[in-house]
C-alpha cells in the first residue's frame, strides 16, 4: 500500500478565519514522530520522518507488534491497545541510542495514538528543574491571594524551564486578555498591564486550550513534518490532545511578528471556563523536556483549583451579605400595605445591594429614588424601552451602544442594571453606573488587517505590539456574575411576594364579588322600591325618599360595575346583545336625567338627528352614562359640558368635553384600568374605584371601537368610535 499524505486544512479565508481547522492540521513538530492505531491495532497513520526516527522502515496497514517498532515500545502499545482509558501512562524507550519520551492518548474518534518525543536532556540535568516544581508546588499552596498566587508562578515556572519571559494572562468578560504578573528578562519591555483582544485567540483556539492544557513550541522556524495516511480518503486524523502537533501558520506568524522563537502555554481552566494562561516567550529556539513540562502543568492545576477556591470563598462572602440584605427588604416588604414605602425608607434598601451611582424602584406607576439622582428623561419612555426588550433582568454597560435612542433619556449614566419584579403593577428595581473612563494599554493596536498571502485572502496578525493606548467612553462598570445574582435574588423574592398579594387579593375579591351578588342586590331592589313610594308622599318624606333612592341607585350601579368586572376578567365577556340602536336618542335620555339629577351643570348637546348603528343598546347607554359622570365630577366646577355626536362614512363618534386641568402623565397612561391608586380619595368622587373607564373601554372594544383622550389647552375630550356595522359578544 503506497504511502498518501493525509488531507490538510483548507486556505484560512475571511470567512473560516475563526473556524480555522486547527485539530486536523495533517502535520507534526519535527521534534519526534507520531504513529496511530485504529481499534484493531492496525497503523493507520505515521509521520514521514517514523522510518527514520525507528532506524526501520514503516508500513501503514501493520499491527503494533511488526518488527519494525522497537521491542520495548510495542509491548507497551499492545497493552494500550487494549485499555478503555483513553489516557495512556507514558514511559521512556531508547531508539537507536537516543532516549525517547513515549506519550499516548486515544482521540475522540477511537485511534490510539503514539508520540516519540526526542528527549536532549538526560535525566540527571532535569533532576534540579524537577525538585524546584515540588518546592514551587508548596509554595503555590501557601498563597492567600490570587495576586500572589500568580506573582509565584510566573517566577518559578521561568526558574523552572529559563525562558525569557514568563506571564500571567488573565482574560476580561469580553475575552480580551490582559497581563497581570510577569518575570522577564532585563533588557525586555514591560509587558504588566498591557490588554490583548479576543480575536488573538480564535474561538477554537480556545477550545483546545481548554482540552489541551499544555502546548510547547520549540522553534516557531520549524518546517512541519505531514502525516501520511493508510486511506487517502479518510478523514484527517483528529489531533487535539496530541503534543507534537503542528500549529496554525498564521499563529507563527504572530510570533515572529513578535520576535519570539519559542512559546509555552498552560492554561489555567476553573470551571470548565479559560480563566487565564501562563505564556511563556523566548528569543531563541527552545525545547522544554515533557517531564518538565508535566511538573508545569500540575502547578498550573494547583494554580487553579487555589483560585477557584479563592473565588467562590469570595462569592460565598458576597452572597452572605446580599442575601441578608434581600431578606430584610423582603421581609419588611411583606409587613407593609405600600410596597414604594417599604422598598425605600428604612435601611437597608436595594442601593445597599450593590455598588452603583443611582437606585430607583417603579411600581404602579410611581417612582422613588433610593439613592442619586433619576435620569434627567422621561421614566415611563424609559420603562416602554425595557418592556419591549422582552427580559426580567438587563444589565447594560453601555447605553449608547445597546440603547442608542435612550441615551440622551439616561443622562448622566452610562450603564444601568434593572429588574422587572411585579408585571401586574409594572415594578421594576433600577441600578445605575456613570460613566468609566478607562485608558487600556493594548500590545499593539487591536484591529488586524486582511491580506493576501502564501495561504490566500486571509487575516494577518498584527505586525507591531509597541503599546497603543486607548480611551474607553461611554461604559460604565461592568456587572459582574455576583452582582447579577443578588439583583436576581431580590427580584424573585418581590415577584413572590407581589404574586402572593395578587392571589390574596383576587381571593378577596371573588368573596367580595359573591356578596355583591347575591347578598345585596335583593335587599336594595326592595330599598329602591320603599323609597319609591316614599317620594310620593309629601313634605319631608319626599325628600327623604328621594335621598334614599339615589343613594341605592348609586349603590346598585356600582355593583353592576363590579359585577360586570367579574364576567370581563374571568373571560365570561359582558353578554351583549346588539340589535338596531339610535345612539342619539340614547344620549338624549342621559343628558335629560343628569340635568334632573344635576341642575346646577350646564350640559350642551350638538348630535345629528340620528346616530343609526348595530349595538347593545344597554351597554351604550353604560358607556355614555360613565363618560359623562366622569366630565361632572373631575370637569372644572361651573363649566358647561359639551357632548357632541357625528356620523362620518362609516363609523360614529360621539366627543364627551370638559374643562378642566391636565391628566398627568402616568394617570393616563392607566386611564383605563381598574382600580387605579389615582381614582382613590378624590374629593369629588369618594366611593370611585375606577371602574367606570375601565368598563366603558370593555364595552366599546367589546363593538369594534375605541376611546381615544385629547388633554390640552384646558380641555379633556373623550372621543367614542363605533363602526356602524360591527359589534362583538
Amino acid at each position: 500500500m503506497s504511502l498518501t499524505p493525509s488531507n490538510t486544512s483548507t486556505a484560512v479565508t475571511l470567512q473560516n478565519c475563526d473556524s480555522e481547522p486547527i485539530h486536523i492540521p495533517g502535520a507534526i513538530q519535527p521534534c519526534g514522530a507520531l504513529l496511530a492505531f485504529d481499534r484493531a491495532g492496525l497503523l493507520a497513520y505515521v509521520s514521514a520522518n517514523a522510518a527514520d526516527v525507528l532506524g526501520a522502515p514503516v508500513t501503514l496497514g501493520v499491527a503494533a507488534t511488526a518488527d519494525a517498532i522497537p521491542a520495548d515500545v510495542s509491548a507497551v502499545l499492545v497493552r494500550w491497545l487494549d485499555e478503555e482509558d483513553s489516557d495512556f501512562e507514558p514511559f521512556v524507550a531508547n531508539i537507536k541510542g537516543q532516549d525517547y519520551d513515549v506519550i499516548g492518548h486515544r482521540n475522540v474518534d477511537g485511534f490510539a495514538i503514539v508520540e516519540l518525543e526526542l528527549r536532549a536532556d538526560p535525566l540527571a540535568e532535569m533532576a534540579p528543574a524537577l525538585s524546584r516544581a515540588y518546592q514551587a508546588v508548596e509554595r503555590l499552596r501557601r498563597q492567600k491571594s490570587i495576586e500572589s498566587l500568580l506573582n509565584i508562578a510566573v517566577q518559578e515556572i521561568r526558574h523552572i524551564t529559563g525562558f525569557d519571559r514568563v506571564m500571567a494572562y488573565r482574560f476580561h468578560p469580553d475575552e480580551s486578555g490582559e497581563v497581570v504578573r510577569e518575570s522577564r528578562r532585563e533588557d525586555l519591555d514591560n509587558w504588566e498591564g498591557r490588554r490583548y483582544p479576543a480575536s488573538d485567540i480564535p474561538a477554537q483556539a480556545r477550545r483546545l486550550y481548554i482540552k489541551n492544557t499544555l502546548r510547547l513550541i520549540s522553534d516557531a522556524k520549524y518546517q512541519p513534518v505531514h502525516l501520511l495516511s493508510r486511506d487517502p480518503s479518510a478523514r484527517p486524523l483528529d489531533m487535539s490532545s496530541s503534543v507534537l502537533r503542528s500549529v496554525s501558520p498564521i499563529h507563527l506568524e504572530y510570533m515572529a511578528n513578535m520576535g519570539v522563537r519559542a512559546s509555552m502555554s498552560v492554561s489555567v481552566v476553573i470551571d470548565g471556563r479559560l480563566w487565564g494562561m501562563i505564556a511563556c516567550h523566548h528569543m531563541a529556539p527552545r525545547h522544554v523536556a515533557f517531564g518538565i513540562r508535566m511538573a508545569c502543568e500540575v502547578m498550573a492545576q494547583i494554580l487553579s483549583s487555589t483560585i477557584a477556591s479563592f473565588e467562590a470563598q469570595s462569592r460565598a462572602a458576597k452572597v452572605q451579605v446580599s442575601t441578608g440584605v434581600v431578606n430584610r427588604i423582603a421581609q419588611r416588604v411583606w409587613n407593609s400595605e405600600d410596597i414604594l414605602a417599604a422598598l425605600t425608607q428604612e435601611s437597608p434598601t436595594p442601593a445597599d445591594l450593590l455598588p452603583h451611582d443611582a437606585a430607583l424602584c417603579l411600581w404602579g406607576g410611581g417612582l422613588t429614588i433610593c439613592e442619586g439622582i433619576a435620569p434627567r428623561g422621561d421614566m415611563q419612555s424609559i420603562v416602554a424601552a425595557l418592556e419591549r426588550a422582552g427580559s426580567r433582568t438587563i444589565a447594560c454597560t453601555s447605553i449608547a451602544h445597546s440603547f442608542p435612542d435612550l441615551q440622551s433619556q439616561f443622562v448622566p449614566y452610562a450603564g444601568f442594571l434593572a429588574c422587572k419584579f411585579d408585571a401586574v403593577h409594572n415594578g421594576w428595581l433600577i441600578w445605575l453606573r456613570k460613566e468609566q473612563v478607562e485608558t487600556l494599554v493594548w500590545g499593539g493596536q487591536p484591529e488586524k488587517e486582511y491580506t493576501t498571502g502564501a495561504l490566500g485572502p486571509r487575516l494577518t496578525p498584527r505586525g507591531s505590539f509597541d503599546e497603543w493606548r486607548e480611551v474607553v467612553r461611554n461604559t460604565c462598570r461592568p456587572w459582574l456574575p455576583e452582582e447579577l445574582a443578588a439583583a436576581e435574588n431580590l427580584r424573585d423574592e418581590l415577584s413572590q411576594i407581589t404574586a402572593s398579594r395578587a392571589a390574596e387579593m383576587d381571593r378577596a375579591r371573588s368573596a367580595l364579588l359573591a356578596m355583591l351578588g347575591h347578598d345585596l342586590r335583593d335587599p336594595l331592589q326592595s330599598i329602591n322600591v320603599a323609597a319609591t313610594l316614599l317620594t310620593r308622599t309629601d313634605g319631608a318624606g319626599a325628600r327623604m325618599g328621594e335621598r334614599i333612592r339615589t343613594s341605592s341607585g348609586r349603590m346598585q350601579r356600582l355593583i353592576a360595575q363590579v359585577l360586570d368586572l367579574s364576567r370581563l376578567q374571568g373571560g365570561l365577556g359582558l353578554g351583549m346583545q346588539p340589535g338596531d340602536c339610535d345612539l342619539a336618542a340614547i344620549v338624549v335620555d342621559l343628558v335629560e336625567e343628569s340635568r334632573i339629577a344635576h341642575p346646577s351643570i350646564s350640559i350642551q348637546l350638538d348630535l345629528d338627528a340620528h346616530l343609526m348603528l348595530q349595538a347593545d343598546g344597554d351597554r351604550m347607554a353604560q358607556v355614555i352614562s360613565n363618560l359623562l359622570s366622569n366630565a361632572i365630577k373631575h370637569g372644572m366646577v361651573g363649566a358647561p359640558i359639551l357632548i357632541t355626536g357625528r356620523a362620518l362614512g362609516e363609523a360614529i363618534v360621539i366627543h364627551v368635553i370638559n374643562d378642566g386641568p391636565p391628566i398627568d402623565a402616568d394617570v393616563l397612561e392607566h386611564l383605563f384600568a381598574p382600580f387605579k391608586p389615582q381614582s382613590v380619595g378624590r374629593p369629588r368622587n369618594r366611593s370611585g374605584l375606577g371602574l367606570g373607564l375601565y368598563i366603558a373601554d370593555q364595552v366599546v372594544a367589546g363593538h369594534g371601537g375605541r376611546i381615544d383622550v385629547v388633554c390640552e389647552d384646558g380641555i379633556v375630550d373623550f372621543a367614542v368610535v363605533l363602526p356602524v356595522g360591527r359589534s362583538e359578544t
